[in-house]
């Protein structure tokens, strides 16, 4: 596949080296895990049991996509990430927001674009803030393919506490790192409850991304706001499965890297 466009001064950027290295696709067994990754109903993790992503291992089990009784369904991508700690995580949430070329290595294929909000940038500039809470109230405006032509995507992270989650876990063996956001994917603005933990199963770190697709949650509670008629399509589902594996992938491929050389430097 192409890469996506960068602006014309990138290469005199010291990680342009990693855009220019580009990404692995999917293997011939990944594309088949995609293609047959379905479970049920009773498989998922319900919403309102999120909490449970805070504890020692892994929920739901399976990797892949699940229909919900609710409506709507659970997507959950775990990725082994054997190099990569929890601070490296943090730092990389706060960093690459910054600007779109350090969005672009992490999927040089993907993604195209990331806009900050003056909150984000803010928090991610401001030495006093701790890494673990520089993306509490940064949105991300993301141009992304997740399998198709590049789609807006809004990212509104915010602290954990507010969607529901514990604060003080943040940092323990159930729960090393975290990011937690509603967000809005698409040209429809279809709602999204995204949450990223990275915690060590079976000694290896793993980071767990779970998307909620056709929920958010507003004041505390979840709620599901597609209205019945609407019936998301499979292909959403196996199309993030996909860009799950391949993104997360490269990341923890350059992350130990990009961090030793860039995290001592100013931000911006």
């Amino acid at each position: 596949m192409a890469k996506v466009p960068v602006a014309d001064d990138a290469v005199k950027k010291s990680y342009y080296k990693y855009y220019e290295m580009g990404i692995a696709g999917l293997t011939t067994e990944q594309m088949q895990f995609v293609a047959n990754c379905k479970g049920t109903a009773d498989d998922a993790l319900p919403i309102h049991d999120r909490k449970k992503l805070q504890e020692p291992g892994t929920y739901p089990e399976k990797m892949g996509y699940f229909p919900l009784k609710e409506g709507g369904m659970l997507v959950a991508g775990n990725i082994p990430m054997p190099e990569v700690t929890a601070e490296m995580l943090q730092w990389w949430f706060a960093w690459h927001g910054l600007e779109p070329l350090r969005y672009a290595i992490w999927d040089p294929e993907d993604h195209y674009d990331v806009q900050l909000n003056e909150e984000g940038r803010r928090l991610a500039l401001d030495p006093a803030v701790p890494l673990v809470e520089k993306t509490w109230g940064a949105t991300h405006t993301v141009q992304e393919s997740i399998g198709g032509p590049p789609d807006e995507i809004v990212i509104m992270f915010t602290e954990p506490a507010k969607l529901g989650f514990d604060n003080a876990k943040i940092g323990t063996e159930g729960c090393e790192f975290m990011v937690a956001a509603n967000a809005l994917m698409g040209e429809m603005k279809v709602p999204v409850v995204m949450v990223e933990v990275a915690k060590k199963i079976d000694g290896v770190m793993t980071f767990q991304a779970r998307f909620w697709v056709g929920y958010h949650i507003i004041d505390g509670e979840a709620k599901y706001l597609l209205p019945p008629e609407v019936k998301l399509p499979e292909e959403v589902a196996m199309g993030l499965i996909g860009h799950n594996i391949k993104e997360f992938s490269n990341l923890a491929k350059i992350l130990p890297q990009v961090y030793a050389e860039e995290s001592g430097k100013p931000m911006l």
